[in-house]
């Protein structure tokens, strides 16, 4: 299969763009945010479908707007030529297959051609950047096997996945000495809803023999019930005459009683009344002495004085106060770096101090000096680079001597010289006599000569009688040259030298005189080079010798420095730094005076402060605990205000309850003597006799009418003169002893019949049993549908194990034995092989047999491996799957001589693969001389070819 265009309609960054593919190997070159990626994911997802927005992956739609989507031109060597378009639709996009015999197609047709490869397993093979490049070192035999088999071949990735999905399922229906797992909770309760079962049979047997325990039981419930019925109508009649025998008694008794006290009234809850009033009395004359009492124990109120006046006001100060003692100690500090940079200044100097504040600093002496160093440097610079210049001409000019020295020596002898100079017309001797040596050799020349003049005459003849120019001239012409052929064939014999002589002295010296000639030509070329330099040489050393020697600018400065009174000799940029320097000693003296000064004005504001301070608090105090005394002071002058406060406060209050006591006792006296009078007592205690008389006789009359109702409510006759209390009691309890009795022997019969018919009753109505038959044929039957399920699911994992097993062992082999040919190719054969090591994990054989695990290897050398088994296994796959190969820039660690092998590797692949590299390194174009290389950045907006 192979890509021949793209038409990418809105993809990203990229919009209305075609791109012709014409080469099996096409280089995508462009910077970074050039939009190579988003190319390599248009191919992509064009092919295998956008992703849906709740995924991972990028959709590129454009953010601008417009039309989303694009165009592959496929050919492939089973469906010819194919257009595939997607654009958007649906999650994964609207996808139209165009055939080469006009028919179409959507998503199942498009998978056909892509032989039902998904986007995971295209990308696991087909393309892949240096990042998928770097994990062979962590990946184990097992590992590569399932990541082979996946990429390879169609659906194993899905059973892979299912393989795990099942032993997952079948850990949760059953594990060997498991609890959790639903099998091994099913077999527990199985054995469970046996035994209950089985106990719920055994119960049933029991129904026949309680029924007839039950008719037993009735029948003699009755003839008890019938002998208590009896019992209790004569203990009835029994209890009217003993009870009514005590109250007849009580009654003549209260009555008696009632006639005995003599009061006939007192006021409703007087008693009560009365209480009260003496706990309120009692009460408020307690509070009252209570107030009394406090109020004589109430100090008396302190005064300050004087002490505190202006206290107040120094403590809203206490910021003012603060910057002073800020700007004290920044005085202070200043003052001392001053003074510690005064001294390194004047050090840095080496003058005194008044001699450097006498010197003369100024901005005019300054700039002055300033211009009179710059022209001396200036000057300076001049003469150092004079001296360059006329050390340069020195060597120029031993230099030139030398190659002078040397031509002389080499120069070519007298004998060379007149040879040369004699060879221009001995070369053309040696011509001439050649050429009249070929001509003896020739005799056909004369012969043609004589043809020559017989034509020419003929023609000359032939032209005058048909009176026709050209065919004259034309003969005339010929007869000329055959005239001249003739007598130049006649003047042979004439030479002043022998032919032969000439030929013999000169012949194949032809190449040797030339290249003497030019050696002669280069020699006086050089020559008179060499000499020019010399003259030049000559006249520049004279110029720069007597330039060097005039320094007029720095014999200013020096002048004028002695003007000043600086002696030194050092160079201008120092004496001016000094210049600079005594400046600002004279600076900081006059900023250090400046600080001292101020610095005595703050001591006397701390001074007029403490004075203050001192006559607020009545006591001395320092400058450093100024403002802890004074909140001190403060503080307690204002517990003492406050204390006084409260005490002038609290006797107030005590006064007016002390007062409002008083009142209340009067008040209370005149309420207790209003209810004596209404009593008609004379005093407390008169007032709680008749109290208690009278509450006596409400007893006795309520205790006489409930008498009297209980003898109406009893309705009992009169008892009989000869029973007594006694008798009737004894009566009573030989009736009650009897009940209890059959009471007993009455509940203990219930208790049994009641046991006895609720097991009949459960027996009866009890759906336990069928609940639990029922849930244990449920559970039997779950059980069975579990276990057929865990066998299914174990069944399947051992397929898909053989069948991997079986995969393994045919294709991995082959793939590995590929891939180790081109990992010792790409490393150029420092590497023999790659194996796999009995523990599982990778090893790369090198030439002198070594063996290191992937994770010891170099970066490149990891990716080359991994390189290899991609390479091998998409060879592999080229019947079966024959798709692009697109790789991003995976070779930029590789170093010249294994990019060239991984070239030559491709250029072999390329008559069976196409290959789309995407790159942003200028070099890795230069790489592949005959690649397609296509600049992403200037493709525009439009047709690129």
């Amino acid at each position: 299969m192979k890509i021949e265009k793209m038409m990418i309609y809105g993809f990203g960054k990229h919009e209305n763009l075609t791109l012709d593919i014409n080469e099996e190997l096409a280089v995508f070159y462009g910077n970074n945010e050039a939009g190579k990626t988003t190319i390599q994911q248009f191919i992509i997802q064009i092919l295998l479908g956008f992703p849906s927005r709740n995924q991972s992956g990028n959709r590129y739609e454009p953010k601008a707007g417009g039309r989303y989507g694009g165009q592959l031109y496929l050919h492939d060597a089973q469906y010819g030529k194919v257009t595939v378009e997607r654009v958007k639709g649906k999650a994964a996009g609207d996808v139209t297959v165009y055939f080469e015999d006009g028919s179409r197609g959507a998503e199942s047709e498009l998978k056909k051609i892509l032989r039902d490869y998904d986007r995971a397993s295209y990308e696991a093979i087909f393309s892949f950047s240096i990042h998928e490049l770097q994990g062979l070192d962590k990946m184990t035999e097992e590992q590569l096997s399932r990541t082979l088999l996946a990429s390879g071949t169609t659906g194993v990735d899905a059973i892979t996945q299912m393989e795990t999905e099942l032993e997952k399922d079948m850990g949760t229906l059953f594990k060997k000495g498991g609890r959790n797992p639903q099998l091994n909770l099913l077999i527990e309760q199985l054995r469970n809803d046996e035994r209950e079962l089985k106990e719920h049979r055994e119960q049933a047997d029991l129904y026949g023999p309680y029924l007839e325990q039950l008719d037993g039981l009735d029948y003699r419930l009755e003839e008890m019930a019938s002998r208590e019925n009896s019992i209790s109508n004569l203990l009835a009649e029994a209890a009217k005459r003993q009870q009514a025998a005590p109250l007849a008694e009580q009654k003549k008794r209260l009555e008696e009683q009632l006639s005995s006290i003599a009061v006939d009234y007192f006021p409703a809850d007087g008693s009560h009344r009365m209480d009260r009033l003496a706990e309120r009395i009692s009460e408020a004359s307690a509070k009252k002495k209570h107030s009394e009492k406090e109020l004589a124990g109430l100090p008396e109120i302190t005064h300050s004085g004087t002490i505190g006046e202006g206290l107040e006001e120094l403590l809203e100060k206490e910021s003012e106060w603060l910057q002073l003692l800020s700007r004290y100690r920044e005085m202070e500090e200043e003052a001392e770096k001053l003074t510690e940079e005064h001294g390194r200044l004047l050090g840095l100097s080496g003058m005194g101090e008044n001699e450097a504040l006498q010197f003369d600093v100024s901005l005019i002496n300054e700039e002055k000096l300033r211009k009179l160093a710059e022209e001396a440097d200036k000057e300076e610079e001049d003469s150092r680079f004079r001296e360059r210049e006329l050390q340069d001409e020195k060597k120029k000019l031993i230099e030139a001597e030398k190659e002078m020295s040397y031509l002389e020596n080499t120069a070519p002898t007298p004998e060379q010289l007149e040879a040369a100079a004699k060879w221009p017309k001995n070369a053309l001797k040696l011509a001439e006599a050649k050429a009249l040596k070929r001509m003896d050799a020739e005799p056909a020349n004369q012969l043609f000569s004589y043809i020559l003049v017989a034509l020419g005459a003929a023609g000359i003849f032939a032209g005058l009688l048909s009176g026709d120019i050209l065919i004259t001239i034309i003969a005339f012409t010929a007869a000329a040259v055959g005239v001249m052929m003739l007598i130049k064939i006649r003047k042979k014999p004439g030479l002043s030298e022998d032919l032969d002589d000439i030929i013999e002295r000169f012949s194949g010296k032809e190449a040797e005189m030339e290249m003497l000639q030019r050696k002669i030509a280069e020699h006086n070329r050089k020559v008179e080079e060499t000499l020019r330099t010399i003259s030049r040489a000559d006249q520049q050393i004279d110029e720069l010798t007597s330039s060097i020697s005039l320094l007029p600018a720095k014999e200013e400065f020096v002048s004028y420095l002695a003007n000043l009174g600086i002696t030194s000799t050092a160079g201008s940029s120092t004496v001016i730094e000094l210049f600079r320097t005594i400046r600002k000693v004279q600076e900081i003296h006059g900023k250090l005076i400046r600080t001292k000064e101020a610095l005595k004005k703050i001591d006397m504001e701390k001074a007029e402060w403490l004075e203050k301070a001192a006559a607020a608090a009545g006591i001395n105090i320092q400058a450093g605990e100024l403002y802890t005394i004074l909140r001190s002071e403060s503080k307690k002058l204002h517990e003492r205000n406050e204390r006084n406060q409260r005490l002038t406060d609290k006797r107030e209050a005590v006064t007016a309850e002390l007062q409002r006591q008083s009142n209340y006792l009067e008040e209370l006296e005149s309420e207790r003597a209003a209810l004596l009078e209404e009593s008609g007592t004379a005093d407390i205690e008169q007032f709680h006799h008749f109290h208690l008389e009278w509450l006596r006789k409400k007893e006795l009359q309520q205790e006489l009418e409930l008498v009297s109702s209980q003898l109406s409510a009893i309705g009992a006759t009169d008892p009989k003169p000869e029973e007594t209390v006694y008798s009737i009691q004894d009566s009573i309890n030989n009736l009650e002893k009897e009940r209890s009795l059959l009471k007993n022997e009455r509940n203990q019969m219930l208790n049994a019949r009641a046991e006895l018919q609720q097991k009949v009753n459960h027996l009866l109505t009890d759906e336990d049993y069928e609940m639990k038959l029922q849930q244990y044929e449920e559970k039997k039957a779950q059980f069975n549908e579990l276990a057929q399920r865990w066998s299914v699911n174990k069944a399947i994992i051992e397929a898909i194990r053989s069948t991997m097993a079986e995969l393994k062992e045919k294709s991995l082999p082959a793939v590995l034995s590929k891939a180790c040919e081109y990992f010792q190719r790409l490393t150029g054969e420092s590497y023999t092989a790659m194996e796999i090591h009995p523990d599982g994990h990778f090893e790369a054989v090198r030439r002198d047999n070594i063996r290191f695990r992937m994770a010891e290897l170099s970066q490149a050398t990891k990716e080359q491996a991994y390189l290899a088994l991609r390479l091998s296994l998409a060879v592999s796959m080229q019947k079966s799957h024959p798709f692009p190969i697109i790789m991003d820039d995976p070779f930029v660690h590789f170093d010249r001589l294994r990019l060239q092998q991984v070239i030559n590797l491709i250029k072999e692949l390329q008559r069976d693969h196409q290959f789309i590299y995407f790159t942003c390194h200028e070099e890795m174009c230069k790489a592949w001389p005959d690649a397609q290389i296509i600049d992403v950045a200037n493709t525009g907006r439009s047709v690129y070819l």
